[in-house]
């Protein structure tokens, strides 16, 4: 896969992502949104309440990827989007996950976002918001050998550290801030010292790259 280095490969690179979680997790059965990149100075993302957009006939959602976290590892990346698409859910199945204009997360999103592929902590005043990628997700990544986005709007993290509230939009439900601003990666990388290509997993690993016969070596 080429490096993601443009707003239009990045913006296609999540439409992929959205369309493979879906079929993995809620069986291709939520409506595709349209995806943004703008950047929202507390959250990692966030999505509309309702239907939006106009697009070809149809009414749509909006998920918007906050552009100024697009280069965090892409686990991360993916578990906001997934986080997100939890929302989608419960608003097509009519149960109520948050409250408070969308900011509090309550135990019923907690709940679903377990159920779909994520691990969820409990923010003090923003609920069960905190959400990071399972054991299964980030196996499921791998699997699909998504890429790390090379880009992201410059913003300094102390922005990012207090509300899980970033765009302000009326009716839109946003993904909480993070744990720390230097979490870290919960896969590790490993590369061929000959060739150069790199692996991912999510335990230490003895692997030989087949066209060198070299041992892959930790790249972290």
């Amino acid at each position: 896969m080429k490096q993601t280095v443009k707003t239009s490969r990045a913006a296609g690179q999540l439409e992929k992502m959205f369309r493979e979680l879906n079929k993995h997790y809620f069986a291709g059965k939520l409506p595709e949104p349209i995806i943004s990149l703008k950047k929202t100075p507390s959250a990692y993302g966030h999505i509309t309440c309702s239907k939006v957009w106009q697009a070809g006939g149809e009414n749509k959602y909006e998920i918007n990827i906050s552009s100024a976290t697009l280069d965090r590892p892409i686990e991360e990346t993916a578990s906001t989007l997934l986080h997100e698409m939890v929302h989608e859910y419960c608003m097509e199945t009519g149960i109520k996950d948050t409250s408070n204009n969308g900011v509090y997360h309550n135990r019923r999103f907690k709940e679903q976002a377990e159920t779909h592929g994520l691990t969820v902590d409990h923010h003090e005043k923003y609920g069960w918001t905190i959400t990071s990628p399972s054991e299964e997700l980030l196996d499921f990544i791998i699997f699909q050998g998504w890429q790390d986005i090379q880009m992201g709007e410059r913003l300094a993290w102390s922005d990012m550290a207090g509300t899980g509230a970033g765009s302000k939009a009326p009716g839109s439900s946003q993904t909480g801030a993070p744990k720390s601003p230097k979490a870290k990666s919960s896969t590790r990388r490993w590369v061929c010292p000959k060739c150069g290509t790199i692996i991912r997993s999510t335990k230490e690993v003895r692997v030989i790259c087949a066209d060198c016969m070299e041992l892959f070596v930790k790249a972290d």
